[in-house]
């Protein structure tokens, strides 16, 4: 699903603030963690699995720019 940049940063900023700020602390991510984080619509977890799978895959630019390979 695209979502938009604002959309993503949004769930990005909301991931730092809970102290998952490199890539290592996001893949390390349990489902328990974005429980614990407040306000959290399901919007922003369907990105959040997003962000994991495209840093896993190193695609990164293409995450935020909605393309596809």
């Amino acid at each position: 699903m695209n979502h938009s940049l604002n959309q993503k940063f949004r769930a990005i900023e909301k991931l730092f603030n809970a102290g998952f700020v490199d890539e290592k602390s996001i893949l390390n991510m349990k489902l328990e963690d974005l429980l614990k984080m407040p306000n959290l619509t399901t919007i922003e977890v369907n990105i959040i699995i997003e962000l994991k799978r495209s840093i896993k895959d190193k695609t990164i630019i293409t995450f935020l720019s909605n393309s596809k390979n």
